[in-house]
């Protein structure tokens, strides 16, 4: 077989075989300041925010870790009622785990990240991410890098989705390097200083809708 002829094989094997995988794959840009909630919430949560000796970056998702993600996503959805930052800790911008079962956006997105690290996700497959709605209002949610693809963990919506088939413009995100540095999303967007978030969440959800969840172990 001649080079031209493998050459060709090989192209028709590479075009059949990566479009799925890169187009569910989100392209980065320039490292980027964190967010000043993120910030504060390190200095406080240092150990959360340090680089984890698990060095796997993306998770191969079977049937039983897409249900144990769609069972974290409900479970944190339904329990913690939508509090804004002023109303929970009197300050602007305050990332934190939710307090008495109230937190705002970024605060189910840190504690989901929690739960599916203690279930035994790699932490740098699971990624802070901030985005604007149509509004142009910021918005944290979370980024699950898997083989897959990269799907997004919401409290404004039930339902995971892959990165590009949400309704956001998707601005800066964790890198999957370290969760301290944050990278550049928007290839328009220069580097900046960090951003906060206004009107975190609405009341969207309709948790009577969905039935009760405990966090139980769906691992096996």
């Amino acid at each position: 077989m001649n080079i031209l002829a493998l050459t060709a094989i090989v192209m028709i094997v590479v075009g059949y075989a990566s479009p799925t995988t890169a187009q569910n794959v989100q392209p980065v840009g320039k490292e980027i300041v964190p967010p000043f909630g993120y910030i504060g919430f390190c200095a406080r949560n240092a150990a959360d925010c340090q680089r984890s000796q698990d060095i796997r970056d993306t998770l191969k998702l079977n049937k039983a870790k897409w249900r144990e993600l769609n069972h974290v996503n409900d479970y944190v959805n339904q329990t913690i009622h939508p509090t804004d930052d002023l109303a929970l800790h009197n300050r602007v911008e305050w990332w934190s785990y939710p307090s008495k079962n109230r937190g705002d956006c970024e605060d189910y997105a840190l504690l989901k990240r929690k739960l599916l690290i203690e279930r035994g996700w790699p932490a740098n497959s699971l990624l802070l991410s901030i985005v604007k709605q149509w509004d142009g209002k910021g918005h944290a949610v979370l980024l699950a890098v898997t083989q897959q693809g990269e799907y997004v963990l919401d409290n404004q919506h039930w339902k995971i989705e892959l990165w590009q088939k949400t309704p956001y413009q998707w601005v800066k995100r964790q890198s999957k390097h370290h969760p301290y540095v944050w990278v550049n999303l928007d290839a328009d967007r220069q580097p900046e200083t960090p951003m906060t978030l206004s009107e975190p969440i609405p009341e969207g959800l309709d948790k009577r809708s969905r039935p009760k969840l405990e966090m139980q172990d769906d691992r096996s």
